[in-house]
């Protein structure tokens, strides 16, 4: 590069002076020889002009010389980037074929472990068959001798579940049931008359937990055995006891219905559309046990009075006191002419003519038949049981109804008086509130919640309501 721009240097030098030689020839020939000052003006002007040029022509090589190198460095830095672009696209490829190799051999080895786990599984599953078959042949050699052992035992754990239900230990029953439950799911299988009726008696235990959605789904269960144990044997058998299944099946909807929250959203809807349920399934029930009422003498007619007794429960939370009577004194009658006087049944059932006289508003009435239910159900169950702990709570909302009808007249008597006229109303209400029948509510009301608290826990429907009351 330096070699060829000192060439062109002194190729144009010697123009230069080519055209100082030629421009002198040309002034001297064939004119007057100019006098010497006016020679060296035109000779100077002839030099500017030539270095002007000359310097034009130099900076001219310069700048194209510039331009040139300009586009070499841009070639040369284009010819980089794309031998580096090359460069990362190989180096890519490179790092991509690297991982699909170690993504092959990552498959291989996952596959070759997959292989070697089903493998093992194969034989473990067939190390497990032999050896369930072995213990199939060892178990059919022992079952003949254990199978009644172990219903013996199932019929053990049922009655001992029996027995706690009578003492108001549900939740031991419950568990107790579930134990004969396995049992007998284990020899007699699930399609079991036997079976059914366990699962009714764990929906009983549950229902009297206040557990009505669980209690419910349990007596379906219930239902469901014995229908299938009734078309195995040609639906010749186990009416009696599905019809109770199906009964229960209703007290779960209408322990459901008594637990609505009264100020919930569209609370009465629910309510009634539970009762309604809980009626369908009692009309159910009682068409069945009285159509087989002769064939299972005093045990039907019995099953017969609780169906009915049932239907006069649903009548009045409707408030038809009239006719849920009419049902009761019907139950009531037929358990006293079978059972005697001293039946816990015939307990309860007084309690729920009291319940009726108190939706009738005839709480003297009421309140004697509060008491008559309370002295049985003590005498039979003790003061320590959720049955007795729910008369003592009946009876108290007995004593308050009444007190607070009393509290009224009292009240109306007071006002008419003109000092008490000075009075606020939270203070008549105070001394209206003074009476015996207020008394008598708290003492009932403290000893049902003292029995719910301890026997069904604090988080049953009962306590909370006792509680509430209490608070109140």
């Amino acid at each position: 590069m330096i070699r060829s721009t000192s060439a062109s240097q002194c190729l144009l030098l010697l123009q230069v002076c080519l055209l100082l030689y030629i421009s002198n020839g040309q002034y001297s020939q064939g004119r007057p020889v100019p006098m010497y000052w006016e020679e060296d003006d035109r000779s100077d002007r002839i030099a500017d002009e030539a270095v002007e040029y000359y310097l034009q022509q130099q900076k001219a090589q310069q700048e194209m010389e510039r331009i040139q190198r300009l586009e070499m460095q841009r070639q040369q830095e284009e010819r980089d980037r794309l031998i580096a672009q090359e460069a990362m696209r190989r180096k890519q490829e490179q790092a991509n074929i690297l991982v699909e190799q170690e993504r092959m051999w990552q498959m291989q080895q996952q596959m070759q472990h997959e292989q070697e786990i089903q493998a093992q599984q194969e034989a473990y599953y067939l190390q497990q068959l032999q050896q369930q078959q072995q213990q199939q042949q060892n178990a059919g050699k022992r079952r003949s001798a254990s199978a009644t052992a172990s219903l013996d035992e199932a019929t053990a754990h049922a009655e001992k579940g029996t027995v706690l239900m009578s003492k108001g230990s549900y939740a031991q029953a419950l568990q107790t049931y579930d134990k004969c439950l396995s049992i007998q799911l284990q020899h007699l299988g699930d399609r079991h008359p036997i079976v059914a009726h366990t699962v009714d008696l764990m929906g009983v235990a549950l229902l009297r937990l206040g557990h009505a959605e669980e209690a419910l789904e349990t007596f379906e269960k219930a239902v469901h055995v014995f229908e299938q144990a009734d078309l195995a044997d040609d639906g010749l058998l186990n009416k009696p006891e599905w019809a109770l299944a199906v009964m229960h099946a209703g007290q779960a909807y209408e322990l459901e219905a008594f637990n609505q929250d009264p100020e919930a959203k569209d609370a009465r809807q629910s309510t009634e559309a539970l009762l309604d349920k809980a009626m369908e399934l009692y009309h159910k029930a009682y068409e069945t046990l009285r159509s087989k009422e002769g064939e299972a003498g005093e045990e039907g007619e019995l099953d017969v009075a609780n169906v009915v007794h049932a239907m006069g429960n649903v009548l009045s939370m409707r408030g038809d006191y009239m006719e849920a009577l009419r049902k009761y004194k019907f139950s009531l009658e037929t358990k006293i002419r079978l059972l005697g006087e001293e039946d816990a049944g015939v307990g309860w059932t007084k309690c729920n003519i009291a319940s009726a006289f108190a939706g009738l508003y005839k709480m003297d009435e009421a309140i004697r038949w509060y008491k008559e239910a309370l002295e049985a159900v003590t005498r039979i169950y003790g003061a320590d049981h959720p049955e007795v702990a729910t008369v003592h709570w009946n009876l108290a909302l007995a004593y308050h109804r009444r007190g607070l009808v009393m509290a009224h007249k009292r009240r109306s008597g007071w006002l008419s008086r003109w000092p008490l006229r000075l009075l606020g109303a939270g203070s008549l209400q105070r001394l209206a509130h003074e009476g015996e029948d207020f008394k008598l509510m708290d003492q009932h009301l403290r000893a049902a919640f003292d029995v719910f608290v301890r026997r069904l826990g604090e988080d049953n429907v009962l306590t909370s309501r006792a509680l509430s009351a209490i608070m109140a």
